[in-house]
Order: structure tokens, then C-alpha cells, then sequence
């Protein structure tokens, strides 16, 4: 593609970047890849290989400098020189000196209107042991991207050390292309059409996917993440593979069923989306591009009906295969375009993904007479703008993983970790019995009166994942009050059952919300009631001779207590003739 053209970012790059400009410190998006160089290196060959790599690939020669608070592309002409500085390191105790190097180099957030977005470093321990790192910022990569700039940067090291060359196939399209076809697709009749789509689909859905947290969401959502990584049980997984095959259907469709019917479970709701990852490179000239492609979609599962797990994989197979049919614009673009109402304390749309990937399998690979190993996959930081991120790992040989990214603001490594292992357990019982319904076979993951003197149900009886509210039952008779078990076994009891409200297809307690605005001076008396338009409407009464807060005013007030949805959507103030009414509704400004 003749790059005299103007270049533009594509919508994922923009909102990246307004997310860096919001943070300019904030090193998340910095994306880390090492890599192990045993034998004779020519590092002036590899420099060069750098410089090839970016003049074969135009988003790692990209900047992105702002005019009038709005950014525009600026490309580095080819030939480009990728300045790669140099440190020894001593050889005893090397690798925990080049972890602790790696890590201060790897956190410097990158300035995008200056820089290129791609640094390296050579670390050297032997003439025959160095250490490459590399640091790409992730408005111009992706996963997708990382295995072919393993491979060719590879090809291009050994052409480039051998003086032979390096065989790549001509690109056939670059990511400004892509970049262009984006804007242009969002314009489109089609685009129009696929609009429409989720319009219709996401009609009603619930602005939130609500789980028990360890803490009160903070108002303004962090991205500072914590991640753990479990095996799954070979038992489950040779299950897993057995009963996708038997149904003609592929594990994924299987596990994704499976975690939505657990996600409804925590979060006691039968109407939710919960998003899955998409490659983003549809069209096929895309295939070998390094770049930003990677999307997501919002698929909403209705797990109503308390079916059996039958039934919820062939909602799910179609709820997927329409979303993938539907597959037009990015996620950025549907929310400007659908308008959901926002919230500073979370994702719009989608707060929980999962995801389901096949790894290459590890091993060194040959760069010319150099022997290569990827190096330093721990030293990256976890980061997420969602509250959870699951990834099904399925590694070489069969071995099946999972890998969950977590808000650190809202949840402990201990609460996920036992979310983790209530998937293993629920799948394995949705597996062996997939015609029973749904809140049966989820007693498999509670905790009953034979384990704990106390349990947690829910309406149907069935006992309820640690954290998650319902009814207490005691020594398996019913108790009439509302209460969760927290993490350290201590109960919690929330008010009566008839307290809780149902809101958009979640469970409520209303006397958290009450409390929350008693604790307002200018409170006397609160009531919190399901309101006509679906959301929670709040009845107040002043304390005379005290000024009552505008709505802005107090919604920012009970955000400091409550997750934003909690935070009523209407207040109605009472006990004075003369009082007028406030009203406040969600998503106008305050």
C-alpha cells in the first residue's frame, strides 16, 4: 500500500490511545516478549533484523501525536533503524539480574507522540549467551501478532547474519489498510445492518455482570490486575473432549456454556453477557500482519427456564454463531453507536471474558547458527479493563489450562482460585449429567449443611458459591434471612429474604443500599424499591433544617460506599409539602 496516503487509526487503536493519554504514566499496555540467544550472535545483524522486521511491518514504525487533543498516525520512513543498546551482565546469577534489568526496562510507559512503539535491549552474558528484549506497546500488537514476529524476526536475523535473503513472503495488505477498511465498514449499509443486529440482541440486557467481590468497586474502574494459572484436572478434560466430540460440537462451545452457566450462578442472574475474544483478522490478506486486530463480542446467554445443560449448549452454539455471523465492528464502535449507559467504575457492555486459545508448542527455535528460546513470560505484569478474564490454554500434548486475569481492586487470588476450581467441578457434573437442570447439577459446587453448619440457597435450595447472597439455612431448615459466607467463614447476614429486589435480572439487597444513605447527614429516612423503568428508586425523607444534595451530588456520595450498581437510579424526596422532586436518570449528566 503506497503510505502517501493519510494514515488514520483504526477505532481500537483510538481508544487505546485515549486510554494512555488518561493515564501517560501508566505502564499496562506495554507488552513484553524475551527471548534466550545461545551460540555465536552477530549483534549487528540483529539490529539489523530489527530494522526489517519494521520496515516489513508499518504499525511498529507508527507515532501517534495529538493536534487539537485529537491523535493522527505519523509513519518513520523505511529504511528505519531500531536502536538497540547493549549490558553485560555477570554470569554467575544472571538470570536474576536480567529478570530485575527486564522488569525496570520493560515498566517505562511509552511517550506514543515521540516514539516508535517497539524498543529493544541486548543483554550480554557470554559470547555465547545473550538475552534480547524487546517491548512493543500494545496499540500496534496483539496476541495473533506475537508468533509471527517470533518466526520472522528469526528469518531476518539468520538472512541477515548469513547475507542470504530472508524468503518472506510480500504482505499483501499492511495494518493501515486495515486500518482505513475499518472506518469505512463503519459507515457501510452492512455496518447498518449488523447494527441492528445488536440493537435488537443486547436489547434489555443487564448494564452488569455482578460478582460477589472482595471489595466495594472503586469509582473509577483501575486496570492493575492479578493472575493465576490452574491445570485442568485430566479427568475433566478427557471428559470435556469425549462429550464435545460425541455432540458434534467443538470444546470450546462446551466450556463457554459451562463457565456462563457458573457465571449465572455467582451472579445469580439468568440474563448476562459474557464476552469472547475474536481474532479480528476475517479477511485473509490480514493473516500475516502485525498490528492491533484483536475484538471482542458481546454474546448474551439466556440461561432462564432453569434448563438442563442441553438445552444451554444449543442457546450458547447459536448465541455464538450469531455473534461470529455478526462480526463487523468492534467493540469500541458499538458502544459509541448503541449508547449502553456508562459507568467510570466498569466496562461497558462486557466485564467478564472468556476466551479459549491454542498455544504453539514451546521450544527452541533456530535463528541462523543461534539457538532461540522465548525468555521471561513471568516478568509480564497483569493487566485488564475487564473485571475477569478467563483463558481456556490448550497446550500441545493435550494439556489443558486455564489462566484467569483478575481486577485486583475487586477481588482477592483466593476468591478467583475458588472460582476456578467450582468451574472444574461444575463442568465435570453438567458433563455427566447434562438433561437435569441446571440449578441441580449446581449444587455441585456449593457448600451443604454437611460441610458447614450454616449454608447459603437459593430459592430452589440449592447451596450457593461462597460470597454469593441468599437465604440462611441452619442444620437444613430454612431461616428467612438473607446472608453470604465470606472468604474467611465468617456470615454476613444482610436483612430478611423478602428484602431482596429483583433488578435487572439480578438479586439486590436493599438494606446495603438503605444503610449506604442513612449514612448521609442529610438522610433521615430511606426506603429502596424496584422502580418502573427496572432499575432501584430510593424514597428519602430530609433532616429538617439540612439541605438535601442535588442527585449528582448524592450519587457521587453513595459511590464512595456502594458498586455503581447499587447506586438507585431515581431518588424521590418526602416529608416536606413544599419539597420538589428529584429525579435523576441513568446515563444523563449530573
Amino acid at each position: 500500500m503506497p503510505e502517501a496516503r493519510q494514515p488514520r487509526l483504526s477505532p481500537s487503536q483510538q481508544r487505546l490511545w485515549f486510554h494512555q493519554q488518561l493515564a501517560p504514566e501508566s505502564n499496562q499496555y506495554n507488552v513484553f516478549r524475551g527471548y534466550e540467544l545461545r551460540g555465536p550472535l552477530d549483534a549487528a545483524a540483529l539490529g539489523r533484523a530489527l530494522g526489517a522486521l519494521a520496515d516489513r511491518h508499518v504499525a511498529l514504525r507508527m507515532r501517534f501525536p495529538a493536534e487539537a487533543g485529537s491523535p493522527r498516525v505519523a509513519v518513520t520512513p523505511v529504511p528505519c533503524l531500531v536502536d538497540l543498546p547493549r549490558a553485560g551482565l555477570a554470569p554467575d546469577g544472571w538470570e536474576a539480574e536480567a529478570s530485575a534489568f527486564a522488569r525496570r526496562w520493560s515498566s517505562r510507559p511509552f511517550d506514543l507522540g515521540r516514539e516508535e512503539p517497539m524498543r529493544a535491549h541486548l543483554l550480554g552474558v557470554a559470547s555465547d549467551l545473550h538475552v534480547l528484549l524487546l517491548c512493543v506497546h500494545h496499540i500496534v500488537i496483539d496476541g495473533w501478532s506475537v508468533p509471527i514476529l517470533d518466526e520472522e524476526l528469526g528469518r531476518l536475523y539468520a538472512a541477515e547474519a548469513g547475507g542470504e535473503p530472508a524468503g518472506l513472503p510480500p504482505l499483501r495488505a499492511d495494518y493501515l489498510d486495515y486500518a482505513d477498511w475499518q472506518r469505512k465498514r463503519a459507515g457501510s449499509p452492512a455496518a447498518e445492518r449488523v447494527l441492528g443486529y445488536w440493537r435488537e440482541r443486547l436489547a434489555g440486557v443487564p448494564e452488569l455482570v455482578t460478582l460477589p467481590a472482595d471489595r466495594t468497586r472503586p469509582r473509577l474502574q483501575g486496570t492493575g490486575g492479578g493472575q493465576i494459572a490452574t491445570a485442568m484436572p485430566k479427568d475433566v478434560a478427557d471428559l470435556l473432549a469425549s462429550f464435545a466430540a460425541g455432540r458434534r460440537l467443538t470444546p470450546y462451545t462446551v466450556a463457554y456454556a459451562a463457565f456462563a452457566v457458573l457465571l449465572g450462578r455467582y451472579a445469580r442472574a439468568d440474563d448476562l453477557v459474557l464476552g469472547v475474544v475474536v481474532a479480528g483478522r476475517s479477511r485473509p490478506e490480514f493473516a500475516r500482519t502485525v498490528g492491533f486486530f484483536v475484538g471482542t463480542l458481546p454474546v448474551r446467554m439466556d440461561l432462564s427456564g432453569d434448563p438442563g445443560f442441553r438445552t444451554v449448549l444449543a442457546r450458547a452454539r447459536e448465541a455464538l454463531f450469531d455473534a461470529y455471523d455478526n462480526d463487523l465492528l468492534p467493540l469500541d464502535v458499538l458502544v459509541d453507536r448503541l449508547e449502553p449507559r456508562r459507568d467510570p467504575s466498569y466496562a461497558p457492555l462486557v466485564q467478564v471474558i472468556f476466551q479459549m486459545l491454542v498455544l504453539p508448542q514451546a521450544g527452541e527455535a533456530r535463528w541462523g547458527e543461534v539457538r532461540a528460546r522465548v525468555w521471561g513470560e513471568e516478568l509480564t505484569a497483569p493487566a485488564t479493563r475487564f473485571d475477569l478474564e478467563v483463558h481456556l490454554l490448550d497446550r500441545a500434548g493435550g494439556e489443558l489450562s486455564v489462566e484467569a486475569c483478575f481486577n485486583a481492586d475487586l477481588f482477592d487470588e483466593e476468591t478467583v482460585a475458588r472460582l476456578i476450581d467450582d468451574y472444574f467441578r461444575l463442568l465435570r457434573a453438567l458433563c455427566e449429567n447434562p438433561d437435569q437442570p441446571i440449578s441441580r447439577t449446581c449444587a455441585a459446587i456449593g457448600g451443604g449443611e454437611a460441610e458447614v453448619a450454616v449454608s447459603i440457597r437459593d430459592t430452589h435450595g440449592v447451596p450457593l458459591p461462597l460470597g454469593v447472597p441468599g437465604e440462611a439455612w441452619l442444620a437444613g431448615n430454612r431461616t428467612g434471612l438473607l446472608a453470604r459466607i465470606r472468604a474467611d467463614g465468617t456470615v454476613e447476614f444482610l436483612g430478611g429474604v423478602g428484602e431482596e429486589l429483583v433488578v435487572r435480572g439480578l438479586r439486590v439487597p436493599a438494606r446495603l443500599i438503605e444503610e449506604a444513605l442513612l449514612a448521609d447527614r442529610s438522610i433521615a429516612a430511606a426506603e429502596v424499591t424496584a422502580g418502573d423503568g427496572g432499575g432501584l428508586a430510593a424514597r428519602l425523607r430530609a433532616v429538617p433544617g439540612l439541605p438535601r444534595p442535588a442527585a449528582g451530588e448524592l450519587r457521587a456520595r453513595l459511590r464512595r460506599r456502594l458498586p455503581g450498581f447499587l447506586v438507585p437510579g431515581s431518588f424521590t424526596w418526602e416529608g416536606e409539602p413544599d419539597a420538589p422532586v428529584v429525579f435523576f436518570v441513568p446515563g444523563e449528566p449530573s
